[in-house]
Formats: structure tokens, sequence, C-alpha cells
């Protein structure tokens, strides 16, 4: 049976391990599932309502074993934001990241890449577990089909086996439908919000990150104007102490090599919708339970994880 974990539909604080040494902030996504917990248990659920300035302890915290992730745009982007310029917005977004050095030696630039590999057509956030997907970043202009659809700006889901904390897929989706227009000028105009804060901030979710309790960092749970543009020395230290220059990943299980550079999505790249039983109803919908159909079947959590205007924490599940 297919594991579906805990899905939080505003903000889910991780937390770091072993080497990793929080000295700052920045916070892991975590699976929530410590070793005797029955399949979907999610120990995470609500824990940013309950503890706002700590991160999650429980499970093991989330990685990409490979040295490259590929994403696509949905073709039609924004009413607001062209395709061209959405390009051209998450583009920088992912390059802030993964263009980070770790001292002052060109060579320590970190050890994870992110490749644009052009649009699709689909912009159904899913997953296939024996088929070929897409990393999507789609734009929601006619409607908001998750909880507070004023207040929210933008939430990143991402598909993970829970016995390691490998990351295996990631969808994006962005608030078009909300009150405040997008905006991606460099001045920005009354009332609007800022586009490439926004997807620096979901990058760092889509490479593992969860909210920071550092009030100056990308990660922090609550959107600031601008600011969020840029990563902060607590966003360093973050992308720095997972995707190492020397090419490992620190998990659970110590540091692990990562796997060579291949951008194209677990089973195989489609620009086409995934079929609606393996991504679990087909929309922005919480996946349902489903068996999986590859020979040897892997659990998959689930997590979405936003940003909001306010810090204004909510939270709800969806256990097996």
């Amino acid at each position: 049976m297919e594991l579906r974990n805990t899905l939080f539909a505003l903000a889910l604080a991780g937390a770091t391990l072993g080497p990793i040494s929080n000295a700052h902030g920045f916070c892991r996504t975590m699976t929530g599932r410590e070793a005797n917990d029955p399949p979907g248990t999610n120990r995470c659920a609500g824990w940013n309502e309950r503890e706002q300035r700590a991160c999650c302890p429980y499970g093991k915290p989330l990685y990409w074993k490979n040295a490259c992730i590929g994403y696509s745009l949905q073709k039609d982007a924004s009413r607001q934001v062209s395709l061209a310029d959405a390009e051209r917005v998450f583009t920088r977004a992912f390059e802030t990241w993964t263009k980070t050095t770790c001292s002052s030696d060109a060579a320590s630039r970190v050890s994870i890449q992110v490749s644009y590999l052009g649009p699709v057509a689909c912009g159904t956030v899913g997953y296939d577990t024996d088929g070929p997907n897409q990393n999507v970043i789609v734009f929601r202009d006619s409607s908001w089909d998750h909880m507070d659809a004023s207040n929210t700006l933008g939430l990143t889901t991402v598909r993970y086996d829970p016995t390691t904390g490998e990351m295996f897929d990631a969808d994006m989706e962005i608030n078009a439908y909300q009150r405040r227009p997008l905006s991606i000028a460099d001045s920005l105009p009354s009332g609007a919000v800022d586009l490439p804060s926004i997807a620096t901030h979901e990058a760092g979710h889509v490479l593992g990150f969860a909210h920071s309790s550092a009030e100056d960092a990308t990660m922090f749970a609550s959107y600031r104007a601008m600011t969020m543009r840029d990563l902060s020395p607590d966003d360093t230290s973050g992308i720095c102490g997972v995707y190492k220059s020397d090419q490992t990943r620190v998990t659970a299980a110590g540091p692990l090599p990562a796997d060579s550079c291949d951008p194209t999505p677990r089973h195989g790249y489609t620009g086409a919708c995934v079929s609606e039983s393996s991504s679990g109803g087909g929309g922005c919908s919480v996946p349902g339970d489903d068996s999986p159909r590859s020979p040897s079947p892997i659990a998959v959590g689930l997590s979405a994880l936003g940003l909001v205007l306010l810090r204004r924490m909510r939270a709800t599940t969806s256990a097996d």
C-alpha cells in the first residue's frame, strides 16, 4: 500500500540532524515518522502551530540524492506574468540557491543543480510511482483549491521515501488568484506582492528546507517584500550544510555520495499529466491511497509547504 503522509496546508517545519548543527534557525523538512510508528504517521503535523520557533525533530530529513533536478513551467504561465518572464524569475530563484559558495574558495560551490526542462502542457500536481513525471510550476489564476486563498502566496508539494528521506518529486503552485497582484519589478508597486521573493522561498522548499526561525531568512514562514530574493546567512548555512561541496548529502544515515547529474524526473520525463490514479485524483487535491504498480514498490510520503502573507499557521492532515 502506498503511504500518503501528512499534508501541511500552509507551513511545515523540519529539523536538522547530527552533522548539521543548527547554529542559526534553518530547518529541514522531516518525514515525521519514527521507526516504530504505524504507516501514515507524521509527528510533524501542526508543529509550527505548537512550536513556532523550533524545528520538528521527528523522522528523517529530506534530500535529493541526484546532483541535478529538472523542472518545468506550465506553458500558460499567468494572466499577470508571461511565460518568458516566469522563466527568468524561476531561473534566478533556483540559481540563488545553487550558485552558493560555502567559503572564499570558488570550488566550495554547493553540489546541487537545478535545470529548466522547458514548458509543459500539464498543470496537475501529481506523481506517478512507475511512469514518467515532471516537476511542474503552475500559476493558479482562476481558483485556489487550498486553505486561505487570500493569505497563501505559494505552495510546494514534495514526494519522498519516508524510510530514507530521499526526495522523488516536487511541484509548485503560485497563487495568482489572491487579491494582491504579482509583480516582477525591481521597485514594488503599492499593494503588489513580489513574485521573485515567493519563487526563491518556494525553491528552498523544493530543495528540502522547511521554515526557518530566523526572521531575516528567505525561508522564514512569513512573506517580506523584496528581501526574500536573496539568501541570508541562515539560508546559506542550510544549503551548504546539506548539499556539500564534496558531492555528498547529509542524511539520517550519514554522508551519502550524490548520484551523477541527470535532471530527468524519476521514471522519465513527460510534458503530459500523470494519470488520475497515480496522482491521487488529479488537480490540487490531496492524493488518496492507491496501490503502486511498480514491480518493487516503495512507500511514498507527501508534504506541502508554503509561504503566507501573515504568520498565521494552520495545518490539516490526511493519513492512511
